[in-house]
């Protein structure tokens, strides 16, 4: 057997990838109460742009991006230093289990053109978050997963969408 057919036998023989394999553990999270200051600090000291929300238990409730502190923290009436995470952050969330296989994911992402998905155990509990850069990590001989990120990095801003 030739050294082409070698790696192609193993690359079929390997497990497919899960969400606990390429996730991102030990996220920094803020409360539902935590302020907007607070968010963003956490997101500066992790070069991060989501935080998750999580209860005093652990489970997700759901996320502040940047986006939410750029767009909803400064169009309202409310000062932004009177504003919590509750104000802006977003409830109505995708998440994926551990055991979810890496091309699952991947589709998820694509339908819904979202670039970052939360871990969570099957109580809610948070144990991770994988986005496209995790992906992006993993997909370098995988031309499916390489699609697939093709596919979330495509979505068309509303101004390009007029022409």
């Amino acid at each position: 057997m030739g050294p082409i057919a070698a790696a192609e036998r193993l690359r079929w023989q390997r497990e497919p990838l899960t969400a606990r394999d390429v996730m991102t553990r030990n996220v920094r999270t803020a409360r539902r109460d935590s302020s907007l200051r607070d968010v963003a600090r956490l997101m500066k000291e992790e070069d991060s742009g989501v935080i998750p929300i999580v209860s005093e238990h652990g489970r997700l409730e759901g996320t502040v991006t940047d986006r939410d502190l750029a767009i909803q923290a400064f169009s309202g009436g409310q000062p932004p230093e009177q504003l919590r995470a509750m104000d802006v952050m977003t409830d109505d969330i995708h998440a994926v289990t551990p055991d979810e296989s890496l091309h699952t994911l991947v589709d998820l992402m694509a339908r819904e053109q979202i670039r970052r998905i939360p871990v969570v155990e099957r109580d809610d509990r948070l144990v991770g978050i994988v986005t496209l850069s995790d992906i992006a990590q993993r997909a370098d001989g995988d031309e499916e997963l390489q699609r697939a990120l093709e596919r979330i990095s495509s979505r068309r801003s509303f101004w390009s969408r007029l022409r």
